[in-house]
């Protein structure tokens, strides 16, 4: 997604559209600490796995920790696909004043936000499938355009 925005600054800033710049310019930031925020969520799932099987309370602890660090691995992906959509907003936005030679570039960025997008959309599902139904869950999954009989 980072990629996909740095993409479109570049292009915005050929077509001399300075708010465009900067809105691009935000979005590449903002994915940057997508990746920062991904990678610590990813290493709290795993610490969670870590957790021993006790014999305490039947091992709901863990598995409460697990379900935990699971949601909050979610929400790091539910932001790229929310940031690939305003760099897709952006991409059209540009399009009818990007030179030729440009087109090809906001394709390529259209298709790297898409992609980055599909893969996030993938991983939040995956992580909430064998959850249970709570609001922070269905929140997430409605974030995505999971409808509860899709989930």
């Amino acid at each position: 997604t980072a990629q996909a925005a740095a993409l479109v600054a570049m292009v915005a800033r050929y077509c001399d559209a300075q708010v465009l710049v900067e809105r691009a310019e935000r979005l590449v930031t903002q994915a940057q600490q997508l990746v920062t925020d991904d990678e610590a969520a990813f290493r709290a799932v795993a610490d969670a796995w870590a957790v021993p099987r006790g014999e305490s309370s039947g091992g709901q602890e863990r598995r409460a920790a697990i379900d935990e660090a699971l949601l909050g691995a979610s929400e790091p992906q539910a932001q790229v696909v929310e940031t690939a959509i305003e760099v897709l907003v952006l991409i059209d936005q540009l399009r009818p004043s990007a030179r030729p030679g440009l087109l090809s570039d906001l394709v390529a960025a259209g298709e790297v936000a898409r992609a980055a997008s599909a893969i996030a959309r993938m991983n939040v599902e995956s992580n909430l499938r064998t959850l249970p139904d709570s609001e922070r869950r269905s929140q997430l999954l409605r974030r995505m355009g999971v409808t509860k009989g899709r989930s």
